[in-house]
């Protein structure tokens, strides 16, 4: 009796270390870091709201909210930048974020002077169905896993 129960504890332990390892690889890949333009970027989190403050990026001072309507809800998704010493100002569209359907969604949040803080972090707020499963993020050339992330 005793040396089953300690195999099914050795066995529950090695289960649950192995959820983790993989549950902590899930969010590196989600968060792993991708160079554009000289621009370090990486997705740092991702979260339902109500409401949220749709911000310029990097953030100044032009503020609007957004409200959640019904039936839809609001996917605030955190990105963070870094700007490397190689770093080329051009132009970049503002990111698009892909449903697990295929549908792509679009941000009122505009890119402003990318260059003009050395390191700072941006919300991206888009307007989906609810319970609308994302996919990935497409900042540029880069492209983001988020399904990892997006319980």
């Amino acid at each position: 009796m005793t040396r089953s129960r300690s195999l099914r504890t050795t066995v529950c332990a090695a289960s649950l270390a192995v959820a983790a390892s993989a549950a902590a690889a899930l969010a590196q890949t989600a968060g792993k870091a991708q160079t554009v333009n000289g621009l370090q970027i990486a997705v740092s989190g991702l979260e339902r709201a109500e409401k949220a403050a749709l911000k310029d990026c990097p953030p100044g001072t032009n503020t609007v909210n957004a409200v959640q309507r019904p039936g839809d809800e609001l996917a605030v998704v955190t990105v963070s930048f870094k700007v490397l010493p190689d770093f080329k100002a051009t132009p970049m569209k503002r990111p698009t974020v892909t449903a697990a359907d295929g549908k792509t969604y679009n941000t009122s949040v505009q890119l402003v002077d990318v260059g003009s803080v050395p390191q700072y972090s941006c919300q991206f707020i888009y307007r989906v169905p609810q319970g609308t499963k994302l996919k990935s993020l497409q900042l540029d050339t880069a492209t983001f896993d988020l399904a990892a992330i997006d319980k």
